[in-house]
């Protein structure tokens, strides 16, 4: 299967499952930098009401480790789950993508400005032959992301990252960031590096 093939069944199944097993929204009530999920209060006006309303989210970024990205992020509530993706254009043996999941908690900050924060897991790929090779690798990612909605559907979100890279065998590149990193050796053919990343993106 092609990469890209591969990047948009695994987005596209997130969403399907998403949809499929999506009750009503949940309504976010505005908090003092906590979570808070409940039905909006009577007497309270729309334009007091929290943000992300809805249960499936998606969201376009950029990063230190690959140049586009996509995700899906399934819950309307205080916790969600999201399905990644992306890729990294760049020469025949230097391009790549990657995929992976993880868990996530949203902060309704104030009426325009929230905060999530996540654990991922994933892998980085080859474009060329991918999942093939004598090895292995690991990435996974701490991120925060503080967003400024700016229409009802759209935010804008900046906010770092703290990023591990386990790799063993063959690996398939050097390094997976633009960012310098600290780098050890567990054993004669694993490496481990991590570094502090930055990430800037559209939420929808």
């Amino acid at each position: 299967m092609k990469p890209c093939a591969l990047l948009a069944l695994w987005l596209w199944a997130g969403a399907a499952a998403a949809e499929v097993g999506a009750a009503r929204p949940l309504a976010l009530v505005e908090g003092e930098g906590v979570f808070a999920q409940s039905a909006p209060e009577p007497g309270l006006t729309p334009g007091r009401r929290g943000l992300r309303k809805g249960n499936v989210h998606m969201e376009l970024w950029a990063s230190d480790i690959q140049l586009a990205n996509l995700a899906v992020k399934v819950g309307g509530g205080p916790v969600y789950l999201t399905l990644l993706a992306g890729i990294e254009p760049g020469s025949r043996n230097e391009a790549r993508f990657s995929f992976g999941l993880g868990v996530g908690g949203h902060v309704v900050m104030s009426h325009r400005f929230w905060l999530d924060l996540d654990v991922t897991g994933g892998a980085v790929q080859p474009v060329q032959k991918p999942l093939e090779g004598d090895g292995g690798n690991v990435l996974g990612q701490a991120r925060v992301m503080l967003g400024v909605q700016v229409l009802p559907r759209l935010a804008v979100f900046v906010g770092p990252t703290y990023n591990l890279w386990f790799v063993w065998g063959q690996p398939d590149f050097a390094s997976v960031t633009r960012m310098s990193v600290s780098q050890s050796q567990p054993k004669a053919d694993q490496r481990l590096q991590h570094w502090p990343g930055l990430q800037l993106g559209l939420h929808f």
